[in-house]
């Protein structure tokens, strides 16, 4: 055996020992990933080791592990734990050219579908664009870039083809998300959810694969939308001293599988970029998205009915006007930042029971009181808006730099 083939053996087992010492602790989704880490290592160990006693021994051990996973999955209620094909004695090795099923995919692509499969909404987001409080122009361009060309197909061919990249930008906690799983559920599209977290590896080469088998697998499920969330953190200015070589080609594959999107009237394609620093985009990134919408803070009406929402199914003593003067007291707050001041407003008239030790006799009926513009006053004091007004400014500016 090899020094590179004992090394293989070594890492496994650290990786299972730290699986191992995860579920003793109750950690079971870091758990399940270390033993899929281990199954994944030693998978690789089988594809060149030929010893049949020891194929043997490491095959009873790759299933043991994936199904200590399997079983751990289940105990956590499932998650996007991703699946890993258990190798079958005498499988063809790697430079085999053998091909799924049915699919025409190798092996090797096969488990990497697998693994990016759990970026993938397989029921519909089910966010309504009446849920969203204001944004109405941000609506209307995403109903017109990603509505309208799936549903109606027919009106976008020739010279009036839908954009295939489109970049929402924006202060955080404005809205961008809701907007992306809005605009899928409206059309009916595959919804591929994705983050840096879920395309980044550290294992060499392994990050590129990851994102051409989920541009892949977009185009096998079209019509389909790829969201990439906080894309700043995956597509930042190349060229900067703190790059690495990975991060380059990382970035380099990600801008090739951008502008090898081919959408189609009948399998209709297209990438949604969000992020808070705009600015920090690479300027090859950004010409791939053809469209640019900024989503701005909630304004009054838009604070007013977020508010509504927030407290939607608790007793309040609030009328029509008190919603409006808390809008007017929240100039500057985001989406996110109004529910956490809802949130804390909830929580006083529970917090008030527990501090007078109410809660503790379980036979006692409980009465929780209204909540009131009071209690709103109180926490607009202690919860603060996350954005300030320097920040909105740099928005502006680069809205007006680079267009919308």
């Amino acid at each position: 055996m090899s020094s590179s083939d004992s090394k293989l053996l070594l890492f496994a087992k650290q990786e299972a020992n730290q699986a191992i010492a995860l579920e003793k602790a109750g950690q079971y989704n870091e758990a399940i990933n270390k033993y899929q880490r281990a199954a994944e290592i030693l998978i690789q160990f089988l594809k060149f080791n030929k010893n049949p006693i020891m194929q043997s021994n490491i095959q009873k051990s790759v299933e043991e592990y994936i199904n200590r996973a399997k079983a751990l999955k289940s105990k956590t209620g499932g998650g996007s734990a991703r699946h890993i094909s258990s190798p079958k004695h005498g499988s063809k090795s790697e430079g085999d050219e053998s091909k799924s099923e049915g699919e025409g995919l190798s092996n090797e692509e096969q488990e990497l579908m697998n693994m990016v499969s759990g970026t993938i909404l397989t029921e519909s987001p089910n966010v309504r664009w009446i849920e969203i409080a204001g944004l109405e122009n941000c609506k209307q361009t995403l109903r017109e870039a990603i509505v309208l060309p799936m549903i109606k197909p027919d009106l976008f061919k020739g010279a009036r083809k839908p954009w295939s990249g489109i970049l929402l930008f924006g202060p955080p906690g404005s809205g961008k998300t809701l907007l992306a799983k809005a605009a899928a559920t409206e059309c009916n599209a595959t919804f591929f959810s994705t983050s840096s977290a879920d395309l980044l590896s550290k294992w060499l080469g392994e990050s590129e694969k990851l994102i051409s088998s989920l541009f892949k697998l977009a185009r096998m499920k079209a019509p389909s939308l790829i969201f990439m969330d906080e894309i700043d953190s995956i597509a930042t200015k190349r060229g900067e001293g703190t790059e690495s070589g990975g991060e380059r080609r990382v970035k380099t594959q990600l801008l090739s599988e951008i502008q090898g999107v081919k959408s189609t009237h009948d399998k209709p394609m297209l990438i949604l970029g969000a992020t808070n620093r705009p600015w920090d985009l690479d300027a090859a990134m950004l010409s791939r998205f053809e469209k640019k919408i900024y989503v701005p803070l909630p304004d009054v009406p838009a604070r007013a009915a977020i508010f509504r929402i927030q407290t939607t199914g608790i007793n309040s003593a609030l009328e029509d006007e008190d919603f409006i003067e808390l809008a007017t007291r929240s100039d500057g707050y985001s989406g996110r930042d109004i529910a956490n001041v809802c949130r804390e407003v909830i929580m006083l008239p529970v917090r008030e029971l527990d501090i007078g030790g109410l809660l503790n006799n379980t036979e006692k009926e409980l009465n929780i009181r209204d909540i009131t513009i009071e209690d709103f006053k109180k926490a607009l004091k202690k919860v603060k808006p996350m954005t300030t007004e320097s920040e909105l400014k740099k928005y502006d500016d680069w809205k007006n730099e680079f267009g919308e």
